[in-house]
């Protein structure tokens, strides 16, 4: 890893540090509800309450990084929601049915990765059938959640996701690993922009993402965050005032 213990990735830890310092843990905090009536059809974050935040991986599994950062959650007891893509799941079944085994929610991030906005509403229903299909095959659990590739996705296409059950997950903290800006700048990117109710968008698909998982989970629990997957943090019943 580079030199993160030095650098922005450090700053950027001490000032959510701080934000999370400013607020007594005993004192209720109020419900954000502009958190909590996220416009629909997109959900970009959860309910502020709980202190809960959700991690995400988008594109896998990838041999060699997804079971990395498995690892790295596996070690720490915490859970995340990975959006795979369907020909990848049939490329590494035994990992994409690690990830269940582990607690992990699977969701769906369409079968071959194209941009649903691009395509005919037939062939983007067809694409969202295919990944329902093959993780039900795989795990024996279809996903209750989607995520559009680049996140390309009309208002008017919602319907084909919400007749397969499915909701549509945005999300509101880009780490941007997918630009591959190194280490300390996924860090800093996560840490400074992670709050209350965070939808953190990041990549089982790049080895840098891996190498810093770590760091960041670390720093996330120090300043006692809750970790969930993207069910529980949107599901009424978990929601904590």
């Amino acid at each position: 890893m580079t030199g993160m213990a030095l650098g922005t990735g450090v700053a950027a830890a001490q000032a959510l540090v701080a934000r999370m310092a400013a607020v007594a843990p005993e004192t209720p905090q109020p419900v954000d509800k502009k958190a909590e009536t996220a416009p629909d059809p997109f959900i970009n974050c959860g309910p502020s309450a709980g202190n809960r935040i959700a991690l995400t991986f988008d594109d896998g599994p990838t041999p060699g990084v997804t079971d990395r950062i498995l690892d790295e959650l596996k070690q720490r007891g915490l859970h995340a929601t990975f959006f795979m893509i369907g020909e990848k799941i049939a490329e590494s079944p035994e990992l994409a049915r690690r990830v269940a085994a582990e607690g992990h929610e699977i969701g769906n991030h369409t079968f071959t990765h194209p941009k649903l906005n691009t395509l005919p509403d037939q062939q983007a229903a067809l694409e969202i059938q295919q990944a329902q299909d093959i993780v039900g095959e795989i795990v024996q659990k279809h996903p209750v959640t989607f995520r559009p590739p680049y996140l390309a996705f009309r208002k008017n296409q919602a319907p084909i996701a919400h007749t397969k059950g499915l909701q549509i997950i945005c999300g509101d903290v880009d780490s941007h690993d997918w630009s591959q800006p190194g280490e300390d700048k996924i860090i800093q990117e996560i840490l400074s922009k992670t709050k209350s109710g965070s939808i953190i968008i990041c990549h089982d698909l790049y080895p840098q993402t891996a190498n810093c998982i770590g760091h960041i989970l670390d720093e996330f629990l120090k300043c006692k965050f809750n970790f969930t997957t993207i069910s529980s943090l949107l599901a009424p019943s978990q929601i904590v005032s």
